[in-house]
């Protein structure tokens, strides 16, 4: 009875977040501070069964892992025993681990692109109780991944949206190496050691007004769900894809370099150029994009990306411009200073 408060505490954390990282990390918070386990992680992996992300909180704090980053744990044959017989039964699967520690594999989330699966490793077997309580923070959980899910989402192409692109890119702004986890209570993340890149591109498709115009909304409406489609199977699970409004998208994506965010953009670019949309045929559009640097003004990004757009509508349109390139060149002027900080009104 004495752990009562403490898990309504818990509870009352985890349903006030509305941010899915953030739940994540609160959630495998919660699990291990009332259970002392001595590790839980929560897996995700696709349809192959390929680990494509993990987050381990432990003794050590939270541990985070991207698609070729690997924790030792995971190499575990029982471990990887467990994650397919969860899935497969549907249910809790409880085993032992080779050094005798007990092992507890929950279900969590079954799509068919990506799956979520939590690890939970004790020194001994868990009580009935205690695997209905994870059960059942499990299921709040789902219930706030929907909320949030829905919230995030564009209506119409399921894309993230405007409000949610907002807070997004503020995370974005705060990286160097990788995304900056968000701080509770003193807790940090460890960051991965690979040196990567971030790159916004701001798309708008090319004479919209005359599809709407000519055709009709449900026309215009079915060509941005066409688009959405594309946008989905030509970049990776781990962009950012937005409906920033009307016809205009954002991506966020992360490379290396310039050559790897331009390989991305134009593979996005030919593909919708390729593309028959019913009753309209060709459609094409245009990107303006720009690398996204630690300490950025939201405002000053968009405005980089927005001349680098307006130059590719006013030379061709079905083209991907890049406004550093395009300021080297002398082709654009240099966007207006922002200050990161509080502006002086008056």
């Amino acid at each position: 009875m004495s752990a009562n408060p403490h898990l309504l505490d818990r509870l009352a954390t985890l349903t006030s977040i509305r941010d899915l990282e953030l739940l994540e990390f609160s959630l495998l918070k919660t699990v291990y501070e009332l259970f002392r386990p001595e590790q839980v992680t929560m897996l995700k992996y696709d349809s192959d069964g390929e680990i494509r992300f993990s987050m381990r909180y432990g003794h050590d704090g939270c541990h985070e892992s991207h698609r070729s980053g690997r924790h030792r744990d995971l190499d575990q044959p029982e471990v990887l025993s467990a994650l397919r017989m969860a899935r497969r039964i549907s249910a809790p699967y409880h085993s032992r681990l080779a050094n005798g520690n007990s092992l507890s594999a929950f279900p969590v989330l079954d799509f068919q692109v990506l799956s979520v699966c939590l690890i939970v490793e004790s020194r001994r077997p868990g009580a009935p109780n205690d695997v209905r309580l994870v059960q059942g923070l499990l299921q709040i959980y789902r219930n706030f991944c929907q909320l949030i899910e829905d919230a995030q989402r564009d209506q119409l192409t399921g894309l993230l949206n405007r409000k949610t692109f907002d807070e997004s890119i503020q995370r974005v702004i705060g990286m160097s190496a990788a995304l900056q986890f968000p701080m509770i209570e003193g807790e940090r993340r460890q960051l991965p050691d690979t040196e990567v890149s971030y790159w916004l591109g701001l798309i708008d498709i090319d004479n919209f007004k005359l599809v709407n115009d000519s055709l009709g909304h449900i026309y215009g409406d079915e060509v941005l769900l066409l688009l959405s489609q594309i946008m989905r199977d030509s970049f990776r699970e781990s962009d950012l894809l937005f409906r920033f409004g009307g016809e205009e998208f954002v991506v966020i994506t992360e490379n290396i370099d310039i050559q790897g965010a331009k390989t991305a953009f134009e593979r996005f670019r030919l593909a919708v150029e390729k593309f028959n949309f019913p009753q309209v045929g060709q459609v094409t559009v245009s990107f303006g994009a720009v690398e996204v640097h630690a300490g950025d003004v939201v405002h000053a990004v968009l405005d980089k990306a927005d001349k680098a757009l307006y130059f590719a509508k006013q030379h061709g349109k079905n083209r991907v411009c890049f406004y550093d390139e395009l300021l080297e060149q002398g082709q654009i002027q240099p966007t207006q200073s922002f200050m990161n900080q509080e502006a002086e009104l008056f």
